[in-house]
């Protein structure tokens, strides 16, 4: 397939063809449809604001997803592994080895959008989380300094490993924020509300608008892992 179909295809799903159906490619294979991510059936949308959208993508063994479309700025965490294959439209599928639970990456789709699909050939259950940006925060808070932990940090999101031993704590940064677990545990927060006791399981979430930094403990008898987006 060329680049100004694959152009074309991308226009029509960021034009709003997702709320009629689908757009058609057409490629040596034959017509191909092609949803948007939020109607893919297995990349679910969990939560959703004027900054975020939140997927929870679990693919079973031998699932093939549809072909579907990415358009905007994405961070992705994994949650469990399994190898895939992903086949870029108008492209040959590519094995991927298996990614280890807790591996973040940022992918600036809002500027090199892309239409593919994902095969699970694995035996177990390919999960990743897509936080898609939808608009910065503009939040006034600040940012503490680069440290070992930070995975991202763009013009976007500022994204942090978050590692919390049983009965420690630690402070999330303050402004908008997205804590994402992948371990999950069992967690208490003190924010200027008061105390919240969380159970969140493996891709659970936290969403917080605040200036002020949010302290956290882990209540649980195993560590807590987790990924900490901050969109600016």
């Amino acid at each position: 397939m060329n680049v100004p179909r694959i152009a074309t295809l991308l226009l029509c799903l960021a034009l709003g063809a997702g709320a009629i159906g689908t757009c058609q490619a057409q490629d040596p294979a034959g017509p191909q449809a092609i949803v948007p991510i939020d109607l893919e059936p297995m990349h679910r949308l969990r939560f959703e604001n004027a900054h975020v959208r939140f997927f929870d993508v679990q693919l079973p063994p031998g699932y093939q997803s549809l072909w579907h479309s990415h358009l905007r700025d994405g961070v992705f965490v994994n949650i469990s592994s399994s190898p895939t294959e992903a086949q870029d439209l108008g492209l040959s599928a590519q094995r991927r080895a298996p990614r280890k639970p807790g591996e973040t990456y940022f992918i600036d789709y809002g500027t090199k959008p892309k239409v593919h699909r994902v095969t699970n050939v694995g035996e177990t259950v390919y999960r990743v989380t897509d936080a898609e940006i939808l608009a910065r925060c503009a939040s006034r808070a600040p940012l503490p300094p680069v440290g070992s932990d930070t995975l991202v940090d763009n013009a976007l999101v500022r994204v942090t490993r978050v590692h919390v031993e049983p009965g420690a704590s630690l402070e999330l940064s303050g402004g908008c924020g997205m804590l994402v677990s992948v371990s999950g545990g069992e967690l208490l927060f003190t924010g200027p509300g008061g105390r919240e006791e969380a159970s969140l399981a493996p891709a659970g979430f936290r969403w917080r608008e605040s200036n002020s930094p949010l302290p956290l403990a882990n209540r649980a008898a195993l560590p807590f892992e987790g990924v900490d987006i901050i969109v600016k």
